[in-house]
């Protein structure tokens, strides 16, 4: 049905609306909407802001937490043809990063200097009482959002995304899984990362409804209270949520649990599998607009181990030297670093920062991070490879190999992991001398600091290489 709301290269949103006028299209804390409702809020977003200047051309920031209001804010920028620049809510307030100087922010903190920007208190909206008037369809290549990088080689970059870009992300995706009117979707990742705003995206298209809740990593509550058909998570929610029996028969009840967010554990992929939950591990990128592939779910069981195939409307391959290559219509507009535009991509084709190897059947395996190999006395070492063999010891539940500085070989692979009971390092290097050689071992094991780097759905690696390299300048 999401092909038949084209109209040559524009969306007709108010097809979208009519054909699911009177379908679930959002719930959360103390809000139920149908489609039909989120025509209401959509027109009260709207007149707030075409009252305040905000129009084509203009870019607007929101710096909230995941809210209704973010998503209102998504479909307006379609709408009225401005940009929406998604922050960080935990985010200092009144920092934009890539140098990039929004006309309007949307915040809570109203008392935060914003630069030139006009700053909107969620409360605006509330207040807007307008009469819906007619949306016109809207073109395709409409810059519609900017979504960071998260900096880690470098200074965080704006991701520019097409309206082409979000339909056919969403599409693909939709197509791929079967999505259908009562399925429910949970919004289990922050909307200022792109895999979070798609899933609404998702849901708006197939006449779906998003179930929305404020802290997205507290899944646990979650699944209780929505009970969701399709839901996204991250290779640490999914191990902490297989720890309880409860949210397990939670996860088993699901029609698709989508992995991704980096390579997964095969012990992790397998134990999943078999309590009964419908995981599907996927491969994607900013750059991509979310998921580029994904293992389909009636895939022999070894595919399971791999990120799967490209979607419909993306391409993907790997160059002579290993690097993820990809392309499609999902791909991305440009960059904006230091409030200039940036090049992305040549050939039509985007290289990523990942290495990867393609199976002759298609299947992507991810082997890590080009940026994250490193030297060590004349040997490269890939941390991917040794979190791989660390979990393939069965020692560990979760594990983060950082490059540490060292005298004689330049860096030395560190390992902060998780385990169960005490952490015995000479039974680590003793399981691990079974699967690598010797310079890949890490020189020193130790736990994830508490509080510390790396807490959250996903470990911050490179405050975890920090942390290492001051703790070897003590020593």
């Amino acid at each position: 049905m999401s092909e038949g709301f084209l109209q040559g290269e524009r969306l007709d949103i108010e097809a979208v609306f009519a054909a699911w006028s009177d379908r679930t299209a959002l719930v959360a804390p103390g809000v139920n909407l149908d489609f039909a409702g989120l025509r209401d809020e959509l027109a009260r977003v709207i007149a707030v802001l075409e009252g305040l200047g905000a129009g084509p051309g203009g870019m607007v920031a929101v710096h909230l937490k995941n809210s209704p209001l973010n998503l209102y804010l998504l479909l307006a920028a379609w709408v009225m043809g401005f940009t929406l620049v998604n922050l960080d809510p935990k985010a200092p307030a009144g920092r934009v990063p890539a140098g990039i100087r929004p006309d309007f922010v949307v915040s809570r903190e109203t008392g935060a200097d914003w630069g030139a920007a006009q700053v909107i208190a969620p409360e605006a909206f509330a207040a807007a009482r307008p009469e819906p008037a007619p949306l016109a369809p809207i073109p395709l290549d409409r810059e519609a959002t900017v979504v960071f990088t998260s900096g880690s080689t470098g200074p965080p970059k704006g991701v520019v995304h097409t309206l082409r870009n979000l339909y056919y992300s969403a599409l693909g995706t939709n197509e791929f899984l079967k999505l259908r009117p009562g399925d429910r979707w949970l919004v289990s990742l922050p909307l200022f990362h792109v895999g979070g705003l798609l899933i609404f995206v998702r849901t708006f298209l197939a006449g779906a409804a998003a179930m929305m809740h404020d802290e997205p990593g507290r899944l646990t509550e979650a699944l209780t209270a929505f009970r969701p058909s399709v839901i996204s998570v991250v290779p640490t929610q999914l191990a902490r949520l297989l720890e309880s029996p409860e949210t397990a028969r939670r996860l088993a009840a699901c029609r698709a649990v989508l992995l991704g967010g980096g390579p997964c554990p095969r012990h992790l992929v397998d134990k999943a599998l078999d309590m009964g939950v419908p995981v599907l591990p996927t491969y994607g990128s900013t750059e991509a607009c979310a998921m580029v592939t994904a293992v389909s779910p009636k895939a022999p069981r070894q595919d399971f181990h791999t990120a799967g195939k490209a979607l419909p409307y993306r391409q993907i391959a790997v160059d002579q030297e290993g690097v993820i290559l990809i392309g499609g219509r999902t791909l991305f507009s440009r960059y904006i670093a230091e409030g200039r535009e940036i090049e992305r991509a040549r050939g039509g084709k985007f290289a990523t920062s990942d290495l990867g190897t393609l199976d002759p059947a298609g299947n992507l395996t991810v082997l890590g991070r080009r940026d994250q190999v490193f030297i060590s006395g004349g040997e490269n070492i890939n941390p991917n490879e040794i979190e791989n063999a660390l979990a393939e010891t069965g020692l560990v539940e979760e594990a983060v190999v950082v490059p540490a500085p060292h005298r004689e070989f330049g860096r030395v692979a560190w390992a902060f992991v998780k385990v169960k009971g005490g952490l015995d390092e000479d039974a680590m290097k003793a399981a691990l001398k079974k699967i690598l050689p010797p310079y890949k071992i890490p020189k020193k094991f130790l736990p994830f600091p508490e509080g510390g780097p790396g807490e959250g759905m996903k470990r911050s690696r490179k405050e975890l290489e920090i942390l290492a390299a001051m703790l070897q300048g003590k020593k």
